[in-house]
Order: C-alpha cells, then structure tokens, then sequence
C-alpha cells in the first residue's frame, strides 16, 4: 500500500534507478491514470500531484518526470490531482528510451 513515506522518499529512489528522464505514472482503481511531473505535497491520507493534462494538443509531449528541479511548467500544460492513497492501484515509472542501435537507410554511416 502507498502512503506518505512512500512519496516522501522511496518514489524518488526508484525513479532515479531508472534513468535520466523517466515517465512516471500513477493509476487508480478506475483506471483513471495520471502523468506525473512531480510530487507538490505528500499529506497524511492523501498526496497532491503535478500531472501533465492529457489533451489532444499535448499528446506528442513526452511528459517526463521533473521533480520540481525543472523549468516551471506552462498553466495549460499541467494541473493538480489529489489522490487518496487507498486508491492508488499502481505506479508505473518507465525508463527514458536511450537508443543508440545500427540505423539503416540514407541515413546509416
């Protein structure tokens, strides 16, 4: 179960064993899921979290995980999710895709 001292300190722990920019993630019992920017404040009972907000406009936006040492979002690039801990179903934090394989094509050296 998620509480406080998770995203306190365990939630930065394994994000940063996943890499330079990861994508973090966290779902809900309804399926809802959230794209998270960062942690703005982790309350007893609940936590407040920086999302980036899933619109049409912003879809090809990576939405990497800044933990507050990023620049300062747009205003209509992200907004506030208050979630009960109890309702969290998962976090998922995928590693950033760093890639350096043969290329093929035109392009290939």
């Amino acid at each position: 179960m998620f509480d406080k001292s998770y995203f306190s300190t365990k939630l930065a722990a394994h994000i940063d064993g996943a890499g330079p920019e990861p994508s973090v993630e966290v779902h809900v019992v309804n399926g809802q899921g959230h794209r998270v920017r960062s942690v703005v404040e982790a309350a007893d009972g609940y936590v407040v979290l920086e999302a980036y907000q899933r619109r049409a406009e912003l879809t090809g936006h990576k939405g990497r995980w800044e933990g507050g040492k990023g620049p300062a979002a747009a205003a209509n690039e992200v907004h506030h999710a208050i979630i009960a801990y109890d309702s969290i179903s998962q976090i998922v934090i995928t590693p950033s895709e760093v890639v350096e394989g043969q290329r093929i094509g035109f392009g290939a050296r």
